[in-house]
């Protein structure tokens, strides 16, 4: 099937569920007992977790997958939701690029053409999409703080750090010495050690 089986019957506690996960500490299983913990313990929100697990936030065995822990960090959280309903729903986004767009009517014409499903659970499945788009941003693109390359201004200069460039005549050799400084608020005490190494290092 070109989009998950995984349909919730309510959609009401759905956003404060999503909150709640992105708040609590990662559980080794997702379990009913941890949805329990969370405050969700009625019969109809067991459904929050093969919800999880179509949308790949959790695996086969109920463990918390990446996608899971990267959907807490509040600051990529819709976006990561997002990427996860694409994943989930690839016939709705193959059949409309912004299928999170898409009106109610033809969501369910079309969930109704890939799924065979009846009438009720195709309106349940449509519902669920709906819901789910709503707390995604399908409009900004995940963005990443970790920046492979060092900033010019702490980079080591050294003959044997010139990646890239064509390699000296001569064999050359450099070193990096990093010094422990004691904890202290003793200022003359900072001052003895960068005076000893001056006079022995230069």
């Amino acid at each position: 099937m070109e989009v998950t089986s995984a349909y919730l019957t309510s959609t009401k506690n759905f956003p404060d569920f999503m909150a709640a996960i992105q708040k609590a500490a990662v559980p080794t299983r997702f379990t009913h007992e941890f949805l329990q913990v969370l405050g969700f313990k009625n019969v109809s929100e067991r459904a929050f977790i093969p919800m999880l697990k179509g949308l790949g936030f959790i695996d086969q065995g109920n463990v918390p997958t990446q996608a899971y822990k990267d959907y807490r960090n509040s600051a990529i959280a819709k976006q990561v939701l997002a990427r996860q309903i694409k994943l989930a729903y690839p016939g709705l986004f193959g059949a409309d690029e912004h299928a999170e767009t898409m009106s109610d009517e033809n969501v369910k014409g079309k969930l109704s053409t890939l799924t065979g499903k009846d009438v009720s659970v195709v309106q349940k499945m449509a519902t669920t999409f709906k819901s789910l788009c709503a707390l995604a941003d399908f409009t900004t693109p995940i963005s990443s703080n970790a920046d492979s390359k060092m900033p010019d201004d702490i980079k080591v200069d050294s003959p044997a750090l010139n990646l890239g460039k064509p390699a000296p005549q001569t064999l050359q050799f450099s070193h990096t010495i990093y010094i422990n400084l004691p904890i202290t608020t003793d200022v003359e005490v900072y001052d003895a050690i960068f005076k000893s190494i001056r006079e022995n290092l230069t």
